[in-house]
C-alpha cells in the first residue's frame, strides 16, 4: 500500500477539473458529475486522510498441506533404505549374514506375501504387468508331488518332515503355487527353499544339490525349484528333505501327499 502526498493529490484534482471544463464546457455528463463529486469530497475530507492504493486486493496465500521438505526427507530415507538393503544382500562380509537372517525372519514371520497376492487378485484383479498371469490362484486344491520317490525317514522320526529317496539328479517341484520366502543354506537341511502359499501354509525343500529360484520369486504349482542331492547310502540315488508347515507347526506330509 502506497501513500501520496497532499500536494500530489491537489495537483491531480486540479488537473482533472481543467480537463473537464475544457472538454465539456458548461455541460457535464452524469458520469462526469459523479467523478466531480468524488474530487470535491477529496478536498473536503483533506488529503491527509486520503489513502491511495496502488495495488488491488491481494488474494491470501493458499495453505500448503504437504511440505516439500517432508517429501524430500521421505524420498531420501527411502533411497537410503534401498541402498542399505542392497549392500546387505550384495556383500559377503560376516556381519551381513546375521543381518540377512534377521530380515528374512521378519519377512517370513510377519508378512504373508502369498496371501497379499491372492487377496489382491481376488479383490482388484491384475492390472499390473509385474504380476504373472493367474498369480496367487491355484489350479486345484490338492498338493502335487514334489518328486517321484519313496519315504526313507518318516515324520514320526523327527516331527518336522520326511526324507524322500528319488532317482539321481531328480528335479524337485513346488507342491502348490506360492512365493519364495527363503532360498539359501540352513544348518540342518543344507540348501533349502521355503515356499509360502496363499493359505499361509509353507512347504520346505531341503538337502538340495542346486537351487533354481530366487528370493521373493512367485512360482507356479509344479515349477522346478532345484535338484536333489546324491544319496550317501545308495549309489545312483538321490534324496531330499520335505516338510509342510501350517499355523506355525509342522504337519505330516504323508497326510496330504501320497508318495510311492
Amino acid at each position: 500500500m502506497a501513500y501520496k502526498s497532499s500536494s500530489d493529490v491537489r495537483r491531480s484534482i486540479a488537473k482533472r477539473r481543467k480537463n473537464r471544463e475544457r472538454n465539456y464546457g458548461k455541460y457535464i455528463p452524469e458520469e462526469r458529475k459523479r467523478d466531480s463529486i468524488l474530487a470535491d469530497k477529496e478536498l473536503d475530507w483533506g488529503t491527509e486522510n486520503m489513502v491511495v492504493y496502488d495495488e488491488g486486493i491481494k488474494t491470501p496465500p493458499t495453505k500448503v498441506f504437504i511440505k516439500k521438505e517432508w517429501m524430500l526427507f521421505q524420498l531420501l530415507a527411502s533411497v537410503c533404505l534401498v541402498l542399505v538393503m542392497a549392500i546387505i544382500y550384495r556383500t559377503s562380509a560376516p556381519w551381513t549374514n546375521e543381518a540377512r537372517g534377521v530380515i528374512s525372519g521378519v519377512y517370513e514371520q510377519e508378512f504373508q506375501f502369498a496371501s497379499v497376492v491372492n487377496w489382491f487378485d481376488e479383490t482388484i484383479g491384475q492390472p499390473f504387468a509385474f504380476l504373472p498371469e493367474n498369480a496367487g490362484k491355484d489350479t486345484g486344491s490338492d498338493f502335487s508331488m514334489p518328486a517321484s520317490g519313496t519315504i526313507m525317514e518318516s515324520f514320526e522320526h523327527n516331527g518336522q518332515g520326511v526324507i524322500v529317496k528319488t532317482a539321481a539328479a531328480a528335479s524337485v517341484g513346488t507342491v502348490k503355487e506360492g512365493v519364495v520366502i527363503y532360498a539359501g543354506e540352513k544348518e540342518e537341511y543344507g540348501k533349502t527353499v521355503i515356499i509360502q502359499h496363499a493359505d499361509k501354509s509353507e512347504s520346505w525343500y531341503g538337502n538340495l544339490e542346486s537351487i533354481d529360484v530366487s528370493l521373493y520369486e512367485q512360482v507356479k504349482k509344479g515349477a522346478k525349484l532345484g535338484r536333489v542331492q546324491a544319496s550317501e547310502e545308495e549309489e545312483g540315488k538321490g534324496e531330499f528333505y520335505f516338510a509342510l508347515k501350517s499355523e506355525g507347526r509342522f504337519i505330516d506330509p504323508g497326510e496330504v501327499i501320497s508318495f510311492e
